[in-house]
């Protein structure tokens, strides 16, 4: 005979929910949370559930980092690192995110968390801000000198132009340069510059973009600097061959 369900048990009301007015740096170290951030405290005060606004998203270094799903919440939590309870949190317009110790007897460091990974940025999820932020052009212009061939071979002759694809945070991005550029040792997906379109199953709502870095590792008299992005009011929008 099957027993009955116990009864379930109702998550308690949180103390108090925020709509941030302003941004909010999160600890000496954490990143700034955008103003218009949803911030419900739990009741016992040993967890804040985030909700970024729309346009923001959380990015975490790690298995998450090629995600192409953005992701806009995420908990914040105190860990102890020694005996004791947890510890617990808090949140101020002043101060911004903080531990109490409790009865913890080591320290106590926040961090916030989505299905027990960390995610330590925060990043614009348009594309032109994407790829406008410093952090991200710093990681794009250390990934072309890894794609550029470094053994003194010539960079120019007959081959051809090509657009070389690339990927950080889940984001599509495109080198274009000859193909005797390119590292002999590693195999890349590469389009001929002359036949690649952004497309969009089939409409003209996906174009080709450039935008130039902000540093200049990445400069050559073939790139001038740029990287190349296919945008639009459309679910994959990629470069192919046409």
């Amino acid at each position: 005979m099957k027993e009955a369900a116990g009864p379930v048990k109702e998550k308690a009301a949180p103390e108090k929910v925020i709509i941030t007015d302003k941004p909010t740096k999160a600890g000496t170290d954490g990143p700034v949370l955008p103003a218009g951030t949803k911030l419900v405290i739990a009741a016992d005060r040993y967890s804040i559930d985030v909700e970024l606004p729309a346009g923001s998203t959380f990015i975490e270094n790690g298995p998450l980092t090629n995600s192409t799903q953005p992701v806009g919440v995420a908990t914040y939590r105190c860990i102890c690192s020694g005996a004791g309870s947890a510890c617990q949190v808090f949140y101020s317009d002043a101060g911004g995110f903080g531990c109490f110790h409790s009865s913890c007897t080591g320290s106590c460091e926040g961090a916030f968390t989505y299905k027990g990974y960390v995610m330590n940025r925060i990043l614009p999820t348009t594309k032109s801000d994407f790829f406008a932020d410093a952090g991200v052009q710093d990681k794009i212009a250390a990934q072309f000198a890894i794609v550029r061939r470094s053994d003194g071979a010539s960079r120019s002759g007959n081959g051809k132009m090509v657009y070389v694809k690339q990927s950080l945070y889940g984001v599509s991005y495109y080198f274009l340069m000859n193909e005797n550029e390119l590292r002999p040792d590693e195999v890349f997906e590469v389009f001929a510059s002359s036949k690649a379109v952004c497309d969009c199953e089939g409409t003209k709502a996906c174009v080709l973009k450039a935008l130039g870095l902000a540093t200049d590792k990445a400069a050559t008299p073939a790139t001038a600097g740029k990287i190349y992005y296919c945008d639009g009011p459309c679910n994959g929008c990629e470069l192919t061959v046409n």
